[in-house]
């Protein structure tokens, strides 16, 4: 399993700061919610931001800030588990007062639902959640209004709180980069690490996708400039 973007995560996670940077863009979006759970009464949030932009990161940051902060009883589950979640978990038993669920890939797991037939279990959420004045937040890569989930759990996103995750400030990208290199078992030399963080565009993705280039052994090229990596220039740390 990554540990920089885990795809299926227990209920309760705990973050680690060891596993990820927290940027500009993502700090920004962790204190609208922080602020967003502070207010009396339900509140649905769905965050958009693509591949790589820290959405699974986010979610489980923002579980133990606010269970760390504000004492709430907040949960993280993948996309992918949550039919099978709701049937184990939450099917015969109430949300607590003020309980907060976090929903990664949740455009992926409302679409599925719906082709399913269980389009149903997002609404029972939802109306849970409602009763109990808490809090849902979804994270996923779609616009919110191209999520084909049926009407009704259609109508209840969209009456929700849009926002997306903006982009990493200047200062934030050589710690992201450090973090990536790393993870995949990569060794930049000083010169080519400032050379790309010249070049690279100043998105996640941007660095996402330079990195991943660089994993497979293929040349960095930005919309500005491309350059073939020298060799020697990159090595590949023992795993």
């Amino acid at each position: 399993m990554s540990a920089q973007l885990p795809l299926s995560l227990s209920h309760s996670v705990r973050y680690s700061s060891a596993s990820f940077v927290e940027h500009a863009g993502v700090r920004s979006t962790i204190v609208t919610l922080k602020a967003l759970s502070a207010q009396r009464g339900f509140s649905l949030a769905y965050i958009m931001g693509p591949k790589g932009s820290g959405k699974t990161h986010l979610g489980v940051c923002l579980v133990g800030k606010l269970h760390e902060e504000q004492g709430r009883d907040a949960r993280f589950v993948s996309g992918r588990d949550l039919a099978e979640w709701y049937a184990q978990e939450l099917s015969e038993r109430p949300f607590q007062g003020g309980e907060v669920l976090v929903i990664d890939d949740a455009d992926r797991a409302l679409e599925e639902l719906a082709q399913g037939g269980e389009p149903g279990i997002f609404v029972d959420i939802v109306e849970r959640l409602a009763n109990a004045d808490g809090m849902l937040v979804l994270l996923g890569a779609s616009v919110p209004e191209r999520i084909r989930c049926g009407s009704q759990a259609s109508s209840r996103l969209s009456a929700g709180l849009h926002f997306a995750i903006g982009d990493p400030q200047d200062a934030d990208l050589d710690g992201l980069l450090d973090l990536m290199t790393k993870q995949r078992g990569l060794h930049l030399t000083e010169s080519k690490r400032s050379y790309i963080l010249r070049r690279v565009t100043r998105t996640l993705p941007a660095l996402v996708a330079c990195v991943e280039r660089l994993e497979k052994g293929g040349d960095f090229e930005s919309p500005s400039t491309s350059f073939e990596l020298i060799a020697g220039a990159i090595t590949t740390t023992a795993r």
